[in-house]
Parts: structure tokens; sequence; C-alpha cells
């Protein structure tokens, strides 16, 4: 019966983990502290850009646009997996921001920079995918190949 219940709860944990020690198993070339830090980035960016859009915020969009080219690696679009997963549209964000801030010269120059940024990173090796557990909890994992 002990051994049911261990088995029984080693398989619960290991469940929750999966995505996240998949990751590590691949021996990222970024520390750990470094995917906690690019993982907070992304789901702040995640966020703004859903205020940005909700908004009509050019700025917060723009923002949204530069953290998530900011962080190393590339970004998969949602529903994206693997190393042959598409990146995130960093240029849909980037022209509606255009579009919503009608010339203003700053989101102009931001995105300009922000593209230079996004087209540096989109060859990357290594990827950050959007992972959703059974339970509903979503999270950025970083992954290399």
């Amino acid at each position: 019966m002990m051994k049911k219940l261990l088995l029984a709860g080693l398989l619960a944990a290991t469940s929750l983990t999966s995505g996240a020690s998949y990751a590590e198993d691949k021996k990222p070339d970024i520390s750990a502290a470094q995917q906690a830090e690019g993982r907070q980035i992304l789901e702040t960016a995640r966020a703004l850009e859903s205020y940005g859009e909700a908004k009509g915020d050019p700025l917060a969009l723009v923002t949204s646009a530069k953290m998530v080219a900011s962080v190393p690696g590339r970004v998969l679009a949602d529903g994206q997996t693997g190393d042959k997963g598409a990146n995130f549209d960093i240029e849909t964000v980037l022209k509606k921001a255009e579009e919503l801030a009608k010339g203003d010269e700053l989101i102009s120059k931001v995105a300009g920079d922000v593209r230079t940024m996004a087209k540096a990173n989109s060859k990357a090796v290594c990827y950050w995918q959007y992972y959703c557990y059974w339970n509903g909890y979503c999270e950025y994992a970083y992954y290399c190949y």
C-alpha cells in the first residue's frame, strides 16, 4: 500500500513539472535565474499586450513587443511547439502600435529598434514555448535542442 502511495505521489509531482524539467534536461545556454527572469518578462509582456489591445494604447503594445524581443532565444507563437514552431508575430503587434500612434515619432523609433532586436533572435537555437498544464496553469518554458 505504501509503495502505491509513493508511486502516486511521484507521478503527480512529475506530471506537474514535466514542461519545466524537460527544458532543464536539454542543457540550456542560460542559467536558471536567467530563465526565471525571462519567464517573468514574457508573462508581463503578455499581460501588457492584452492591456494595450483592450485600451488601444500604442505605448503598451510597443513596450510589450520590446519585452518579447529582449529575452534570449526565440519566442514561439501560442500553440506552437518544438524547434520547428513558428515564432511569435512581433510585427503584427508593432504595426498595431504604429497604427494607433498615428505618426508619433517615439513609437516609430522604438518599433524600429524592436524590429532589429527581433530579427537577431528570430533564428536562435533555443526558444520559449507557452505551455499549459492539466490544471489550467500556464507558463513559458525555455528549451534548447
